[in-house]
C-alpha cells in the first residue's frame, strides 16, 4: 500500500478552495503521510481527522482520512475492528466524492479501496468504476492526472478485472503499464501477472467441464426465449444440479435472485449449491483467486440471512443457517448467532429428528469455542505450562503402516503434527540433497500447492521447489495427528536419487495463531537400514525417517 500515498502532493494545488488553504492542506497531508511513512497509522489519521475539522467542506481531507483509516483495517487481526474500520473508510470516502465528483484523489483512493478490501464486501464494482472515471478524465483533460498515478490506476485496474474474471481487459490494463513506463519494475510486475493470465487459462483448460444433457439443451432454449421467467431459471439450475454441475448451476441461481430476490426456494438452491462448490475443496482456481473459498463463505452467509429474512419461520433455512454458521471459519463471525438459533430450535416445537441435529450443531458450537480459547493460549502464553497441557493433549497416538506392501528400496517419513487451529494448516514435505539442492516434493497442501507463488505460508518449500513438481503431490490438507509418508527414491523428474546423504523436511504454517516450524532430518541412503529421530517443537514435535534398502540377492 506505500504506493497509494506517494502522489504528487501538488495535485492538491488543483483541488482546493484556495491558495491559503492548498498551502495548509498541503501540509497535513505531508505530515499525515510521513507518519504513514514510519508505520505510525494512528497518528496519520489523526493528522488528516484534525484536517477534516479544520476543512470540513474539503473533498481532500476526506479522501486521505478515508484512505489512512481504509489502511489501518490491514494492520488488525481482529477481523471485526477490520470491517468498521472498512466501513469507516468507505462512508468518508464516499463523502470525498460527493463533496467534489472531479477530485481525482477521491476517486483515487476509493478506487483503490476498493480493489483491495476483500471481495465479499461488495467494494469491487464501485472500486473499478473510480479508476476507469480517472482513465476518461486522463483522456479528456491531459495533464489532470499525474503519469505516476495514471500509471498506479491502469495497475490497479488490471487487479480490479482479474478479480471480475475479466482477462482481456486485464490483460490491456497492464499492457497499457508495460507502454506507460517499460523498463521499470512496475513493468516487469505487469508482464508477470499478463504471464500468470495466461497460466490460469492453461490451468483452466485442464478442468474437465460437465457435458450438458438433453433435459439441460432443451432449457437453455427456453431459457434464451424467455430469460427473465425465475420458474425456468429454477428448471435450468436443478438441473445442473443433478448433472452435478455446480459452477452454472450457480450462475443461474444466482441470476435468479437478482431477478426475483424475494424467492426463497432460489436462494435455499443456490446455497445448497454453492456449498456442494466449498466443498469441493481447493484446486487450480485459487492459483487466479486465492480469496475463491474466503469469498463462497461471506457468500453463503449473506445468503443465508437473506433467506432467513424473508422466511423467518422456515424451520430448514433457520437449520441450516446454524450448521453453516458452527462449520464457517472463524474469521465469518457467526458462531454466537448460530448458537442462538440452535438453542431456540431445541426449545421450539420442531420435530425430534430436528432438535436432535441441533443438540449435537451446538455441542460442535461449544466445541468450537473450547478450542479457540486453547488456541489462544498456545499463542499469547507460548512459554506458560498451560500452553503445555494444551500441546500434551493435542498430540495424537501414534500410528503404524503395513511396509510389506512397498517394493524396497524406500524411505518412510514419519511425523506428527501436535496443535490445532482454527483452520488446518499449510504442510509441506520435501527431499533435497546434502548441498541443499531440491530432489522432489513428497507431499503439499492444497492451497499452497494449487497456489503457487500466490501464497506465502511455506516459504522454505516454496524456495527449494520453485513449485516445479507441486501439482502431482498436492492433497487436502492434513491436520493435528500422526502422518505416514513414503517416499521411492525417485526425483522430480522420475529418476532414481544417487547414493548418499540427504535431508528430509517438514515445514508447517498455522493461521491466524501465525505458528510456524521447519524441521530437518538428515539420512544416508548405502547398503545398510538407516533410522534417524528428530524431537524439538510442539508444532512438529516427532519426525521420524526410515531408510529400507533393496533386498541382497
Amino acid at each position: 500500500m506505500n504506493s497509494v500515498v506517494k502522489c504528487l502532493i501538488v495535485l492538491s494545488l488543483a483541488v482546493c478552495t484556495s491558495i491559503a488553504q492548498s498551502q495548509t492542506i498541503e501540509e497535513y497531508i505531508k505530515k499525515a503521510e510521513n507518519y504513514q511513512e514510519s508505520n505510525k497509522l494512528e497518528e496519520a489519521v489523526q493528522m488528516m481527522e484534525e484536517a477534516v475539522k479544520k476543512f470540513p467542506d474539503n473533498s481532500t481531507t476526506y479522501s486521505y482520512l478515508g484512505l489512512f483509516t481504509g489502511m489501518q483495517a490491514g494492520r488488525t487481526s481482529d477481523f471485526m475492528e477490520a470491517g468498521q474500520l472498512v466501513q469507516k473508510s468507505f462512508e468518508l470516502l464516499n463523502k470525498a466524492v460527493s463533496l467534489d465528483s472531479d477530485n481525482p484523489f477521491a476517486r483515487y483512493h476509493r478506487g483503490i479501496m476498493g480493489i483491495n478490501v476483500p471481495e465479499f464486501l461488495g467494494k469491487l464494482d464501485i472500486g473499478v468504476r473510480d479508476l476507469e472515471v480517472l482513465i476518461d478524465m486522463s483522456q479528456k483533460s491531459p495533464g489532470k492526472i499525474s503519469n505516476d498515478m495514471l500509471v498506479d490506476v491502469y495497475n490497479l485496474l488490471g487487479q480490479g478485472y482479474q478479480k471480475k474474471k475479466d482477462k482481456q481487459q486485464a490483460k490491456l490494463a497492464w499492457e497499457k503499464v508495460i507502454e506507460l513506463v517499460p523498463g521499470t519494475q512496475m513493468a516487469e510486475n505487469a508482464e508477470n501477472q499478463i504471464n500468470k493470465l495466461e497460466t490460469a487459462k492453461k490451468q483452466e483448460a485442464t478442468i474437465k467441464k460437465v457435458p450438458d444433457t438433453v433435459e439441460i439443451s432443451e432449457l437453455k432454449q427456453k431459457v434464451k426465449q424467455h430469460p427473465e421467467n425465475s420458474e425456468l431459471l429454477l428448471q435450468l439450475g436443478e438441473a445442473y444440479i443433478t448433472a452435478r454441475n455446480f459452477d452454472d448451476a450457480a450462475t443461474i441461481f444466482k441470476k435468479t435472485v437478482k431477478i426475483d430476490s424475494s424467492n426463497v426456494k432460489a436462494y435455499k438452491l443456490l446455497i445448497q449449491t454453492l456449498g456442494e462448490l466449498a466443498a469441493r475443496g481447493y484446486d487450480e482456481r485459487i492459483y487466479e483467486d486465492t480469496d475463491l473459498r474466503t469469498n463462497i463463505a461471506f457468500e453463503v452467509t449473506r445468503l443465508l440471512d437473506k433467506a432467513y429474512a424473508l422466511a423467518p419461520d422456515d424451520i430448514e433455512i433457520k437449520l441450516t443457517r446454524a450448521i453453516a454458521g458452527v462449520q464457517m471459519p472463524f474469521f465469518v463471525g457467526k458462531l454466537d448467532l448460530a448458537m442462538e438459533d440452535l438453542n431456540g430450535i431445541i426449545n421450539s416445537d420442531a420435530p425430534d429428528s430436528t432438535r436432535a441435529e441441533a443438540l449435537y450443531w451446538l455441542g460442535a458450537a461449544y466445541q468450537k469455542k473450547a478450542m479457540t480459547n486453547w488456541i489462544k493460549v498456545v499463542s499469547d502464553y507460548s512459554n506458560s505450562l498451560a500452553a503445555q497441557s494444551v500441546f500434551e493433549i493435542m498430540r495424537p497416538p501414534i500410528k503404524h503402516i503395513d511396509l510389506s506392501k512397498y517394493e524396497k528400496p524406500f524411505v518412510v517419513i514419519d511425523f506428527v503434527l501436535g496443535f490445532r487451529d482454527e483452520l488446518p494448516p499449510q504442510t509441506a514435505v520435501w527431499v533435497e540433497t546434502k548441498e541443499g539442492e531440491f530432489v522432489k516434493t513428497i507431499y503439499v497442501s492444497g492451497f499452497s500447492g494449487y497456489a503457487k507463488e500466490q501464497q506465502a505460508n511455506l516459504s522454505d518449500w516454496a524456495e527449494s521447489s520453485n513449485f516445479s513438481d507441486a501439482d502431482a503431490v498436492t492433497g487436502a490438507s492434513i491436520d493435528v495427528g500422526h502422518h505416514i509418508y513414503i517416499w521411492n527414491l525417485k526425483d522430480c523428474l522420475g529418476k532414481t536419487a544417487k547414493s548418499g546423504e540427504y535431508i528430509i523436511r517438514v515445514e508447517v504454517a498455522y493461521w491466524p495463531s501465525m505458528e510456524y516450524q521447519s524441521v530437518s532430518a538428515n539420512i544416508k541412503l548405502e547398503k545398510k537400514e538407516a533410522r534417524v529421530v528428530v524431537e524439538q517443537g510442539n508444532l512438529i514435535p516427532y519426525v521420524e525417517v526410515k531408510y529400507f534398502p533393496s533386498e541382497v540377492k
